[in-house]
């Protein structure tokens, strides 16, 4: 694993906690549609479940790298999200999948 700049412990969570979000944008370590949103700790998962729980609309946003993959701690079922946004080199047999599971995906063409 690599550094992070991301503030993910207990006061950012229990902050966010008492928040509404109409929209939220993620992304982290893996997405598969038989494990769902993973991420690399438990500090990072702990955040992104409180702000999942506390938005209306759930975007995911992750590279063909992740999509198929599976990170040591998961954050969520697949299906949590509205909206997975990946791009072209995506695996076409994972995004059925995700799609089955009712998850909006949007494909990022190569320009």
């Amino acid at each position: 694993m690599h550094g992070t700049t991301s503030l993910v412990d207990s006061l950012a969570t229990a902050f966010v906690k008492n928040m509404h979000f109409d929209k939220c944008f993620m992304t982290g370590a893996g997405y598969s549609a038989s494990f769902g949103f993973s991420n690399g700790t438990d500090e990072t998962a702990t955040f992104q479940r409180a702000v999942i729980e506390n938005s209306r609309q759930k975007f995911l946003l992750m590279p063909n790298q992740k999509v198929s993959f599976n990170a040591f701690i998961k954050v969520c079922d697949a299906d949590k999200f509205n909206v997975l946004i990946t791009d072209w080199d995506t695996v076409e047999d994972e995004l059925i999948k995700i799609k089955e599971s009712g998850v909006q995906v949007i494909v990022v063409e190569k320009s």
